[in-house]
């Protein structure tokens, strides 16, 4: 049997990563990779994963996959992936490992203190941290059905800004995006009332007919084919958002825990004529052209404001994979989530 694209991670990064595991999955917290998180169940490697870039990730930007933790906003006046008009990912983000600041109840916690700066030249000194615990059961509306398996997992990210930032010169939210190879079955969709309304299609082109709506929500084509991102908007109140791929039997879910409130704003790299609180988005899907071959899902956190004085941000996720026994019942759980 050949090794899985997971199995050869951990080949190749050996000690340099915090396991977890429950009787039919494992995942690796890896804190010289941006702390991002790779998980594999019965055998089923789940993420995106970059080998060629584990293995050289001396690069401008170290793509390495898995489920990553971002500082948002990407683009517009205070985007922090820009100098000029020049696309790139500062050092202290691309490079710099977080450190184990503890290990202990179930929680492991990486840290480490970054100076970012934004495309308007605004410094934001600030403490970076990933707290990561694997939770033990499914959700409950997975915990009826025969599965083959699950992995499940919540992240708390957080930025603690350290100096003085008025949000006039800058803003700054936590971000999350889970990666994944994207094929003719995988298949995203969001759970949400009135799901006509709760899209913003204010990134790249409208994705048109990959969108398809029905009575809970709606479905996205995310075939990695065409680059293309959509936000779900704070304020539509969405359940989660998440694939399915029935020819693996596998669901993926993906909910934003985070407390109420905070300052929302227009994390994208897109153009911002409206200003960087164009858009208030807690969820976006992104699908990648043929060369990148990926799609991601992302929650989104929201800026914690005193006095138009920057705070910080925290940002909880939580994350299921689940492999369901039978396919019939993969279409079930889905038809009941999303009413079809």
């Amino acid at each position: 049997m050949a090794t899985s694209q997971f199995q050869e991670l951990l080949r190749i990064k050996k000690d340099a990563v915090i396991k977890f595991q429950n009787e039919k999955a494992l995942c690796v917290l890896c804190p010289d990779m941006g702390a991002r998180v790779f998980g594999e169940v019965g055998g089923r490697s789940l993420h995106r994963i970059d080998l060629a870039t584990v293995l050289n990730p001396n690069q401008p930007f170290a793509n390495y996959g898995g489920g990553n933790f971002w500082p948002a906003p990407e683009g517009g006046k205070f985007g922090f992936n820009y100098r000029g008009n020049e696309w790139y990912v500062q050092p202290c983000i691309n490079a710099e490992p977080f450190r184990v600041c503890s290990a202990d109840d179930g929680t492991t916690i990486l840290q480490k203190q970054i100076a970012l700066v934004n495309r308007a030249g605004a410094k934001v000194e600030t403490r970076m941290q990933r707290a990561f615990r694997l939770i033990p059961k499914p959700p409950s509306g997975l915990q009826k059905y025969p599965l083959e398996g699950f992995l499940s997992y919540r992240t708390t990210d957080t930025f603690t800004v350290l100096n003085k930032v008025h949000t006039d010169t800058a803003l700054l939210a936590g971000w999350t995006l889970e990666q994944f190879e994207g094929t003719d079955q995988t298949i995203s969709f969001c759970a949400v009332e009135h799901p006509e309304q709760a899209i913003n299609f204010d990134f790249y082109e409208h994705p048109g007919e990959r969108i398809v709506y029905a009575p809970k929500g709606f479905i996205y084509k995310t075939d990695s084919r065409r680059k293309g991102q959509i936000g779900i908007r704070q304020a539509a109140g969405a359940r989660l958002i998440g694939f399915y791929d029935l020819s693996r039997r596998l669901v993926c879910l993906r909910e934003n825990c985070s407390a109420a409130g905070g300052l929302y704003f227009n994390i994208a790299d897109n153009d911002q004529p409206k200003g960087p609180t164009s858009a208030a988005d807690n969820y976006s899907i992104f699908n990648s052209d043929a060369d990148m071959g990926a799609f991601e899902l992302e929650t989104v956190g929201s800026a914690q404001v005193e006095q138009q004085w920057l705070k910080g941000s925290e940002l909880i996720s939580l994350t299921t994979f689940a492999v369901f026994e039978k396919s019939s019942d993969l279409q079930g759980f889905m038809e009941e989530t999303l009413g079809m």
